[in-house]
C-alpha cells in the first residue's frame, strides 16, 4: 500500500505544480502589461515569453495526471495560451 499512496502523492505534487505554472504565467502576464504601460517594450516581451515557458511546463506535466485532472487542466492551459495570445497582439 505505501507504494499506492506515493504515487497519488507524486500525482497531487504533479497537479500543484502545473497550477503554479498557471499562477507563474498569469503573473508574468499582468508583469508584462504593466512594463508596456511604462513604455519597456523590451521587459514585456520577455515576461511574455517567460509566460509561454511556463504554459509549456505545465503541458509537460500535463502527461502525468489521471485523465479527469488533465482535461481540466488542459482547458486552463489553452485558455492562458490564448490570453498569452492576446497580449502579445495589443503590445505589437
Amino acid at each position: 500500500m505505501p507504494r499506492e499512496r506515493n504515487c497519488r502523492s507524486r500525482l497531487h505534487v504533479e497537479h500543484d505544480f502545473v497550477e503554479a505554472d498557471l499562477d507563474a504565467a498569469f503573473a508574468l502576464l499582468y508583469a508584462a502589461e504593466d512594463n508596456a504601460a511604462s513604455g519597456d517594450r523590451a521587459s514585456a516581451q520577455r515576461a511574455i515569453d517567460e509566460a509561454e515557458k511556463a504554459i509549456a511546463d505545465g503541458a509537460r506535466r500535463l502527461e502525468t495526471l489521471a485523465d479527469a485532472d488533465r482535461a481540466s487542466l488542459q482547458i486552463r492551459l489553452q485558455r492562458m495560451r490564448e490570453l498569452i495570445e492576446r497580449v502579445r497582439s495589443r503590445l505589437s
